[in-house]
């Protein structure tokens, strides 16, 4: 009996000593991440699942609104209190990355951990390298598109497959917008002060921006110089694609003066707008108007040189710590990675996302899906970024649009004032870095 007893304890403290080497080879790791809208429950059963097939390490996570997040990632890693493992935004990157933030992820970091750039989409992935380092791996991608309604489409004769330039798309819109007295905006005796349908809608400030910005890219144009140290976003090629913006509202009169976009979303649900401009996340409000019959396609061509739309994107980062701990760090690559693989991107597009990568965006699951058709344009999307200085830039950038679109000046008056206050932000955002 007293030498089953010593089994019995034997037996119990060799189980204990194997529960201590199990919690002490279990590395916990912090998460932050904005995700806290409808996207917020995918998110959590990623986080599940990476926990429950991955025995050796834990994700203790942290829904945080995108911009409390920013304001509180710099001090936080000041106070070398940072997260392992971060969410950011494409328009703050950069500017993370250049305060020091951000721990780079060199190629042997990226190695050890398996991520592999080739699986994204380029552009994607080159918005997180800054000065030829990587601080992100992608895994969140929404793009600027065009809506349109097939009622209307369908009435008017236009197949929006066949719109593959600047002047088919401006036929079809003058073919769309109507006044009250049936009349269509390329007809004698067109008024357009009194409109009951309109082509579309370029609205302001931030969406007008952001169609602009597509529109400065097909032409060939950019927003900053080679080093990213001043604004050029009054080149001709700027200039020529504000006019036609302008021109569309004044000139052809298929677009409204002043308009929201509110306003413009409102009246395509109401069937008065046959295209809107709009981001991916549109869908889902769409899709739930009673009689609205629409589709979803690429942003078009309506520049003059190539296929480019303005895009957002979201970055998985590794705060600079104070002292590294090998094993978080090691932890915190392993979950970038497995967060940002092929069967997580699929996944996680339920979440309202684009896929971040080819081979997801032809995975068979998407065929016949509304939104399949936006993936042929993928490879075009721009994310606004790139630069430490975004936020005053697109500030200036959305300002100098709109006072052109107001007729308030002209684009080439806009777009100077544009610039030059843009290089002035930029100025002092340099003296303080």
């Amino acid at each position: 009996m007293k030498r089953l007893a010593q089994i019995v304890a034997l037996s119990v403290a060799f189980v204990m000593i194997l529960g201590v080497q199990a919690m002490a080879k279990t590395v916990t790791i912090t998460y932050w991440h904005g995700f806290t809208g409808p996207d917020m429950p995918y998110m959590q059963q990623l986080i599940k699942k990476f926990n429950e097939t991955h025995p050796g390490i834990v994700v203790k996570a942290q829904a945080i609104p995108w911009g409390n997040l920013f304001q509180q990632l710099q001090p936080v890693v000041a106070a070398g209190r940072a997260p392992d493992v971060v969410a950011v935004n494409e328009d703050v990157i950069t500017g993370f990355s250049a305060r020091g933030a951000l721990t780079e992820l060199t190629p042997a970091m990226l190695k050890s951990a398996g991520i592999d750039k080739s699986r994204f989409y380029p552009v994607l992935w080159n918005t997180a390298v800054y000065k030829g380092k990587v601080y992100g791996v992608p895994i969140h991608s929404v793009a600027l598109v065009e809506y349109y309604n097939k009622k209307l489409l369908d009435a008017a004769g236009v197949d929006p497959t066949k719109l593959q330039n600047r002047e088919q798309f401006l036929a079809a819109l003058q073919k769309l917008t109507i006044d009250k007295n049936g009349k269509h905006a390329n007809e004698p005796g067109f008024d357009p002060d009194n409109v009951v349908q309109w082509g579309t809608m370029i609205p302001l400030p931030w969406m007008g921006g952001s169609i602009y910005y597509s529109m400065l890219l097909q032409n060939g144009g950019a927003m900053l110089n080679a080093d990213g140290t001043k604004a050029v976003f009054n080149s001709p090629q700027a200039v020529e694609a504000l006019q036609f913006l302008v021109d569309l509202i004044y000139k052809y009169h298929v677009s409204p003066a002043n308009v929201t976009e509110d306003g413009s979303i409102a009246a395509f649900r109401q069937g008065k707008e046959a295209f809107v401009f709009n981001g991916v996340w549109r869908y889902e409000d769409f899709k739930g108007q009673q009689g609205l019959d629409f589709g979803v396609a690429p942003f078009p061509r309506l520049g003059t040189r190539e296929d480019a739309a303005w895009g957002g994107s979201s970055y998985l980062a590794l705060p600079r710590q104070r002292s590294v701990d090998a094993a978080r760090q090691k932890a915190a690559l392993a979950f970038v990675n497995w967060m940002t693989e092929p069967a997580q991107d699929l996944y996680w597009t339920g979440a309202g996302s684009l896929p971040t990568q080819p081979v997801v965006a032809k995975d068979a699951s998407f065929e016949g899906k509304p939104m399949k058709p936006v993936f042929a344009g993928l490879q075009y999307v721009h994310p606004f970024s790139g630069f430490p200085w975004v936020a005053q830039v697109r500030a200036a950038l959305d300002e100098a649009v709109g006072n052109a679109l107001l007729k308030k000046e002209t684009p080439k008056s806009a777009l100077d004032a544009g610039v030059s206050e843009a290089n002035k932000q930029i100025a002092d955002a340099m003296a303080n870095q």
